[in-house]
């Protein structure tokens, strides 16, 4: 009888478990620590212009070792770090989805098993050129990754910069 049980207990017990999913490459989080700092510093970029804003969060979010790449165009660490600074000189009323608002957007760190730590937002970005007058909205795709000291190592941006390079144009056209 103890044998009828037990092997009756050890079919249970195998038919209990779940499948091992072999398509999964790594763990999605949307609370961690890194993906709390992405937010932070996008919340840092839209208050630009105001007493909230701090002059040093970008600066230490980045490694010693950054590369980098906006649309088309590769940036380095100093780039990265007046990025609020250089947006706000071209574009009024800027504004981002991000989780919690009314705009469309969704931030996430996603801890692959082969290919690191790579934070990734989705979402729309809007402005209106300052020397254009155009008003714009994009959906814009950011990927910021990490190393092992818990600094951003890469960043890329990823969207239709025609619009950036049209404000650009005026601004320059304004200046001579």
């Amino acid at each position: 009888m103890k044998k009828i049980i037990l092997i009756f207990s050890t079919i249970i017990f195998m038919g209990c478990q779940q499948p091992v999913d072999t398509d999964v490459i790594g763990v999605v989080k949307t609370s961690d620590e890194k993906t709390q700092r992405i937010l932070s510093d996008l919340e840092n970029y839209l208050a630009y212009g105001t007493e909230e804003y701090d002059t040093e969060s970008a600066s230490g979010l980045i490694s010693d070792s950054f590369q980098g790449n906006f649309a088309v165009q590769t940036i380095t660490a100093e780039d990265f770090i007046s990025t609020a600074e250089i947006h706000n000189s071209l574009f009024d009323d800027i504004q981002m989805g991000l989780p919690g608002s009314d705009i469309i957007g969704g931030l996430q760190t996603v801890y692959y098993d082969e290919l690191g730590t790579w934070s990734h937002y989705w979402g729309q970005w809007s402005g209106t050129g300052k020397f254009t007058g155009n008003e714009v909205t994009q959906f814009i795709h950011l990927n910021w990754g990490w190393d092992d000291e818990g600094k951003v190592v890469n960043f890329n941006a990823q969207f239709d910069a025609g619009f950036f390079r049209d404000e650009i144009a005026a601004a320059e056209a304004a200046s001579n």
